[in-house]
C-alpha cells in the first residue's frame, strides 16, 4: 500500500485489510509514522513519537481494529510506563505506573498507539498551546488553533496522519477541536465509557474519554469497543444497550424530531455566519424528512448555569494539581503552571463545599429541565463553536495575561454550548458538515437525551451521507506529493 491510498481509509477499512492479510500491522505503521513526520513538522501535534508502536501481540487479527495506528492524547487514559505529563511543566517526566480500563480495552481492539498526541495544559484551554510543548496549529491553516483541549488528537486525524485517535471532554475538549478541524467527536453519555480504575461517576462526573474520527462509522467501532461494564462501578448502568452501535447504522435511519438553537444562551450573540450554517443544516434535515423547529431550552436561554460550571470546574482543576503537586512535592506557581491555570486552580482552592454543593445543585435542576425537553424532542442543534477558530497566540490560551473573569467570559463567547452536556451528563456530537466563508470547518452539534448516544451517530450518518466529508482534505495533509 502507498501512503495515497492509505491517507484515504478509515479505521474499520484498515482493520479489514489486516484481518483479511492484505496489509500487516507494521506495514500500517510505517505508513502512519511516515504520515506523522511529514504534517507533525508543520503542525507540531505530536508530543512524543515512540520508538517501537505499543500493540498488544497476544489479540487476534479477527479484531475490529486489528493494526490500526492511533495516537492517545497526553492527558487521560494511562498506560503502565510511558508519560502522561498533560502538557504542563508541574508533570515534566511523569510515567504511569497502571494501565487503566480504557487503554487496555484500545489495545485489545488491535489499535497500536503510535506516540502521544498534544494538550493543553491540564485540559484547561480551547486551544492547545503550551509552555512546554508550543502551539499544535489547524490542518486548514497553521495560523490558527486546532482547539482544545485534544488539538494534537483532532490535528493528525484531520491531516491524515492516523484516522482514528483518543481525545477526551470535559466541557467539550472533543467536540471543539472536532469542530475546528473537521472531523467527528463524541461526548458519550455520562457512565456508557468506564473511567475505571481510578475514576467514576462520582469522582469526576465532567469528562468522557472516546475519540476524534473522519468517519461515523469508526467513531461508533470505538464506542462500542469501550463502552463495557467494569469491576466495582460506583453507579448502575442500566441504560447500556447490548446491540453494537456499529451495526446499528446498518438499520434504515430514524426520522427525529429536532430542535435548533441560534440563542447564545446568556452569552454575546453567534457570529452571523454560524447561525446562518444552522439555519441551513435545519433545512437540510427537513429535506431528509425530519420536524425541524427553532426553540431553545427555557432552562439555558439565560445562560446563569455557566457561573456553576466555573465553580465546578475550579474545583475539578484544583484537586487535579493539587493532586500531581503533592504526590511530586512540587509547589503549583507561575513556574511551572501558566498564568490562567494558576489563577483557576487558586480560585478552587477557596471554594468550599457549600458553594460546589450549591453549584451541582442548580445543574440538577437544569438536567431535570432538559429532561422535560427531550421529552419533545429528539435532538437539538446548535453550532459546536459560536465564532470562527481563533489565531495562535490568542487570549483563550492559558498563557494569557487576562484576569480569569475576562478570560472565562471570552471562552464563553465561544462555547457556551458544549459545557451543558458535560454538566448534565447528556450526550452531544460534533459533525462537520459546515464551514466558515473562508472554508475552516465549523461543527454542527447535536445533544440528545441521557442514552440516546445511537441516535446521534444516526444522526451523523445521515449527515455524513447527505454531504459527504471525507474526501475533503486541509492545506496539511499527509501525501506523497508532501514528502
Amino acid at each position: 500500500m502507498e501512503l495515497d491510498e492509505y491517507v484515504t481509509l478509515d479505521a474499520v477499512a484498515l482493520g479489514n485489510l489486516v484481518r483479511n492479510k492484505i496489509i500487516s500491522p507494521s506495514e500500517l505503521a510505517k505508513l502512519a509514522n511516515t504520515a506523522t513526520n511529514i504534517v507533525n513538522k508543520k503542525l507540531n501535534a505530536a508530543v512524543e513519537i515512540f520508538e517501537t508502536p505499543i500493540i498488544d501481540n497476544n489479540i487476534p487479527l479477527s479484531s475490529v481494529f486489528s493494526g490500526v495506528p492511533c495516537f492517545k492524547k497526553d492527558l487521560g487514559t494511562v498506560i503502565a510506563g510511558y508519560g502522561y505529563e498533560s502538557g504542563s511543566r508541574l508533570t515534566t517526566g511523569i510515567k504511569s505506573p497502571i494501565t487503566d480500563e480504557f487503554s487496555k480495552r484500545m489495545l485489545t481492539s488491535g489499535l497500536q498507539l503510535l506516540g502521544r498526541s498534544t494538550s493543553s495544559e491540564f485540559g484547561s484551554s480551547i486551544s492547545t498551546e503550551t509552555a512546554v510543548n508550543g502551539s499544535t496549529r489547524n490542518p486548514w491553516d497553521v495560523d490558527r488553533s486546532a482547539g482544545g483541549s485534544s488539538g494534537g488528537s483532532a490535528a493528525l486525524v484531520a491531516a491524515g496522519a492516523v484516522p482514528i485517535a483518543h481525545t477526551n471532554d470535559g466541557g467539550g475538549s472533543s467536540r471543539i477541536p472536532a469542530s475546528m478541524c473537521g472531523n467527528v467527536g463524541l461526548k458519550t453519555s455520562r457512565g456508557l465509557v468506564s473511567q475505571a480504575p481510578n475514576a467514576n461517576e462520582l469522582t469526576s462526573p465532567l469528562t468522557s474519554e472516546l475519540c476524534n474520527s473522519r468517519t461515523v462509522r469508526d467513531t461508533a467501532a470505538f464506542l462500542d469497543i469501550v463502552s463495557a461494564n467494569n469491576k466495582g462501578e460506583a453507579t448502575f448502568k442500566g441504560m447500556h444497550r447490548n446491540t453494537s452501535f456499529l451495526k446499528q447504522l446498518n438499520s434504515a435511519p430514524r426520522k427525529y424530531r429536532i430542535a435548533y438553537s441560534c440563542d447564545a444562551w446568556g452569552a454575546s450573540p453567534m457570529a452571523p455566519h454560524a447561525r446562518s450554517e444552522v439555519e441551513r443544516i435545519a433545512t437540510l434535515l427537513v429535506e431528509l424528512g425530519h420536524n425541524v423547529e427553532e426553540v431553545t431550552p427555557t432552562a439555558l436561554v439565560n445562560g446563569k448555569y455557566w457561573q456553576h460550571f466555573q465553580t465546578i470546574i475550579y474545583c475539578f482543576m484544583y484537586l487535579q494539581i493539587d493532586f500531581w503537586a503533592d504526590l511530586l512535592g512540587r509547589d503549583p506557581s507561575i513556574d511551572n503552571l501558566e498564568p490562567i491555570t494558576l489563577q483557576v486552580y487558586e480560585a478552587g482552592s477557596n471554594i468550599s463545599i457549600k458553594q460546589h454543593a450549591q453549584a451541582w445543585s442548580y445543574i440538577n435542576h437544569i438536567a431535570r429541565k432538559l429532561g422535560t425537553f427531550f421529552q419533545n424532542y429528539d435532538l437539538l442543534l446548535t453550532p459546536t463553536v459560536n465564532h470562527i477558530t481563533p489565531p495562535i497566540g490568542s487570549d483563550l490560551t492559558s498563557s494569557s495575561n487576562l484576569n480569569l473573569e475576562s478570560w472565562f467570559e471570552l471562552m464563553r463567547k465561544y462555547i457556551p454550548q458544549t459545557p451543558i452536556a458535560n454538566l448534565t451528563g447528556i450526550p452531544a456530537i460534533s459533525v462537520p458538515v459546515a464551514s466558515w466563508k473562508n472554508d475552516l470547518p465549523l461543527g454542527m452539534q447535536f445533544f440528545g437525551a441521557m442514552g440516546s448516544d445511537a441516535a446521534l451517530l444516526d444522526i451523523a450518518r445521515q449527515l455524513e451521507i447527505a454531504q459527504p466529508w471525507k474526501s475533503k482534505r486541509p492545506n496539511i495533509f499527509a501525501a506523497i506529493s508532501d514528502i
